[in-house]
């Protein structure tokens, strides 16, 4: 993966996914690969999904890189729900073109819905490493509790693909999946600093104290060579929505550190008001 996608990844909210849910916004910065200016539409998502049943090679994929951007942007009806996961699991089945197929992946994740699983799993079995990372995060976008067989994304943390191993530890974060926290950790030894930051505000989710050395890294780092200050800041801010969320009061007093110390005013802020919220 390229640095622009990796840093893609770390400043969107795939990291707060952990807090909120990602919905499409999680994936609006990674759709992006290889588009390069934004598309608009004022066709209604009927309209797109006829558009992709047309054998038009570039009417494909445009429409569903509309639809991905229609579902983030405006509600579906509910009743139509099944009618559109049917229909774009068929466009899926029957496209050659793995851009087409890329952004039915992305549309599907949007829907947050549970009748796009099999498609998903198709994907994981059968797409190369960028469509992965697709089913990935929008596996993140699946209601908790979701019944999903997570093992077949163990294999993407050994792998070689960066921008693969930050997307599914923070989805396995995202969904508290058990048994994974020492697959996580290992990670925690990388030599890369965003990798180690990744894992352990991955850990911070599950209160895993293995984190602890890592996060108080992450908190007391104020310039880095490989993350920018908003990186580092995004980080910061999700890593301390987590432990509020999470009422882990472990790292009461680095926070407190933060709290005066931090080169941001937003970061300090947020430090501030987590440390009035612990101590009650």
């Amino acid at each position: 993966m390229s640095q622009t996608s990796d840093k893609k990844l770390l400043e969107n909210p795939v990291v707060s996914s952990m807090v909120v849910p990602v919905a499409i916004v999680l994936i609006g910065a990674l759709i992006i690969f290889g588009v390069t200016q934004l598309l608009s539409t004022d066709r209604g998502y009927k309209d797109l999904v006829r558009e992709m049943h047309s054998k038009t090679f570039g009417n494909r994929w445009t429409a569903a890189y509309e639809l991905s951007k229609y579902i983030s942007s405006q509600q579906i009806p509910e009743e139509d729900i099944p009618w559109l996961i049917q229909n774009l699991s068929e466009v899926y089945s029957g496209s050659n073109d793995q851009r087409t197929k890329e952004f039915i992946i992305v549309a599907l994740g949007a829907l947050r819905n549970e009748l796009t699983l099999p498609v998903l799993n198709t994907a994981l079995k059968t797409e190369g490493p960028t469509t992965k990372l697709r089913v990935v995060v929008a596996l993140s976008n699946m209601p908790k509790g979701v019944t999903f067989d997570w093992s077949q994304l163990d294999s993407f943390l050994s792998g070689d693909d960066a921008t693969l191993k930050k997307a599914t530890m923070l989805t396995f974060a995202t969904h508290k999946v058990s048994g994974k926290e020492n697959l996580i950790a290992e990670l925690l030894k990388d030599s890369n600093q965003t990798m180690r930051f990744t894992a352990g505000l991955a850990l911070s989710n599950y209160s895993d104290r293995r984190a602890i050395d890592v996060l108080k890294e992450l908190l007391f780092t104020n310039e880095s060579k490989e993350i920018s200050p908003q990186q580092l800041e995004a980080l910061k801010l999700n890593l301390l929505t987590t432990i509020e969320k999470n009422n882990w009061k472990v790292l009461s007093s680095e926070i407190e550190k933060v709290s005066n110390d931090d080169m941001s005013l937003k970061v300090k802020s947020k430090a501030r008001e987590l440390l009035n919220i612990l101590k009650k």
